[in-house]
């Protein structure tokens, strides 16, 4: 079995659709995050870079939906960021350092 050292977790929600926000509000090392869109979100979040967005006609990023998960090998969560289709959607994320 592999050894992927501390696990920590974490929640983000977006607090205004249509505006990308840092997963995470400072820099955290990191070697992998599994994040996860939570199961009541009323709509699609977008996981990506600082341009990201998740309305359908613009969208840029990975589109998730509810309950979708997705797996990134990163240094720092810092340079993570989402957006939401809703506002008050979120995730959930667990990471290894």
């Amino acid at each position: 079995m592999q050894s992927l050292g501390n696990t920590r977790d974490g929640r983000k929600v977006v607090a205004t659709a249509g505006t990308a926000e840092r997963l995470v509000a400072v820099n955290t090392p990191c070697g992998k995050v599994t994040i996860i869109a939570e199961t009541n979100n009323t709509g699609k979040v977008a996981i990506g870079d600082s341009t990201v967005i998740a309305t359908v006609l613009t969208r840029k990023g990975m589109p998730l939906s509810p309950g979708a998960s997705i797996d990134l090998e990163i240094e720092d969560l810092y340079q993570i960021w989402i957006d939401a289709e809703v506002s008050g959607d979120g995730v959930t994320f667990i990471y290894h350092f």
